[in-house]
């Protein structure tokens, strides 16, 4: 970009071209690093022309903390010069990132003005503590309805699936009211796919004399098949479990509490996860459970997880979630959407760091509460996340980092699934030299 700056010389004027930078950063390698550990990064840019003039370019750190690389705190507003070494088109840098938080690197012309220097490119990073490091981030729907129950009666749980992955998810479950089926016919379709868009087992439960919905995820086997099959083995059960509930519960509301700790206790033993659904679900201008119900499991919170965003459950929800962890109880939270058409498969889902993209993983990390709710507003596109502290910014960070790094990838391999579940060879030849790219990310951006 040109401007032109006005000198007087001898009474006449001379006008004078000078060319501003018009830089653009392309890529930063790694972004995410471990904490309190040295970490060489690259800065790659495109046509930028201070690159040829070394001298003129100046490499400044901050911490989000507030600190230098060294732990000293850094005044209001300033960065700390950094050495770093410039190769055609990309600049390295080598700092010691201090702690788990964020980071920036900001490359800077030196002959600009100090106060309003002319930033050539602004890197952001985020460095991890062991335990975070050893995981990748993972992000899916686990609450979705298609034809097999009352969802849109031309969509099968393929093509719910595929969607989600349009949507940029790495996993869906489809969970059909009473049908684990479903979600086994979305697994037979994706195993003949190549395909790095994951799905597990996955239905709705609804056992008998107990309006509780649950969500089982992951099970190897059928919970409504069970209690159909077994319905004296689910009696009993049901009966052991209210003789151990207080007298000071009303005998009305000891059934569906009794059931559904027999439901989530048998989604265990099938290696499952146990969700409780939607808890402030109000069809009708009313709570579809007695708030005493609710209540009463909330506080139990003998579930795995608890959707915090389930549709218009949510505000509630949040408010509830937070209530209780104030109150010291550790629970996992989770997002879906509940769509029952894949126009509403947007709203929400769950962000979950794991070892990798498998059910066992993912169940294991939410018992741990690795993973946070994540609300996305319909028209801003904001994501919004719900959970602990140290999870939540660090979700931020990826969202806003990482997966637009992803998202575009997905949105492609979702538009070519759509068609290849539908048996279209060229979709399939497209996926199959995909197939690989996502995962590649989560190696390529962390630090080796």
């Amino acid at each position: 970009m040109k401007r032109l700056l006005v000198a007087a010389f001898a009474s006449s004027l001379i006008l004078v071209p000078i060319f501003r930078a018009n830089a653009r950063l392309v890529d930063t390698v790694p972004l995410i690093v471990r904490a309190d550990n040295e970490a060489t990064v690259t800065l790659t840019f495109e046509n930028e022309p201070l690159l040829a003039q070394p001298d003129d370019v100046q490499a400044e750190y901050v911490c989000a903390d507030g600190l230098d690389a060294a732990g000293a705190p850094l005044g209001y507003g300033r960065y700390q010069p950094i050495p770093c070494v410039i190769r055609d088109n990309t600049l390295t840098v080598t700092v010691r990132f201090r702690s788990e938080t964020e980071h920036t690197i900001r490359i800077i012309q030196k002959s600009s003005d100090p106060k309003k220097p002319n930033v050539l490119g602004v890197a952001r990073l985020y460095s991890l503590r062991p335990d975070y490091f050893a995981l990748r981030p993972y992000r899916g729907n686990m609450h979705m309805h298609s034809k097999f129950s009352d969802g849109a009666k031309n969509e099968s749980p393929a093509l719910m699936v595929a969607t989600c992955r349009k949507l940029g998810h790495d996993f869906a479950i489809q969970t059909d009211h009473r049908s684990y089926a479903a979600s086994l016919d979305a697994i037979a379709a994706f195993s003949k796919l190549p395909t790095d868009m994951k799905t597990f087992p996955g239905e709705e439960v609804h056992s008998p004399g107990n309006n509780v919905h649950i969500l089982s995820l992951g099970a190897s086997s059928s919970i409504t098949d069970w209690f159909m099959a077994s319905s004296a083995e689910y009696t009993q059960a049901v009966a052991a479990e209210q003789a151990k509930l207080p007298d000071s519960l009303p005998e009305h509301f000891k059934y569906p509490i009794a059931a559904s700790y027999v439901i989530w206790d048998r989604i265990r033993a099938c290696d499952g996860l146990a969700v409780f659904c939607h808890p402030y679900w109000r069809p009708s201008h009313r709570q579809y459970i007695p708030a005493v119900v609710s209540d009463y499991l909330l506080n139990t919170a003998k579930f795995d997880a608890m959707e915090i965003l389930n549709n218009d459950s949510s505000d509630l929800g949040i408010l509830h979630y937070h209530e209780l962890r104030a109150q010291g109880k550790k629970m996992a939270g989770i997002g879906v959407t509940d769509a029952h058409s894949s126009k509403n498969l947007e709203p929400a889902y769950t962000l979950i760091l794991a070892e990798q993209l498998d059910f066992p993983s993912l169940a294991k990390n939410i018992r741990l509460r690795n993973c946070a709710a994540v609300d996305v507003d319909p028209i801003s596109k904001r994501q919004t996340v719900i959970g602990e502290f140290r999870f939540s910014r660090y979700a931020i960070f990826l969202i806003q980092r990482f997966y637009p790094l992803q998202n575009e990838i997905c949105r492609q391999e979702g538009e070519w699934l759509l068609k290849a579940i539908e048996g279209d060879g060229q979709a399939i030849a497209a996926l199959k030299a995909s197939q690989g790219t996502t995962p590649a990310l989560r190696t390529k951006y962390w630090q080796q």
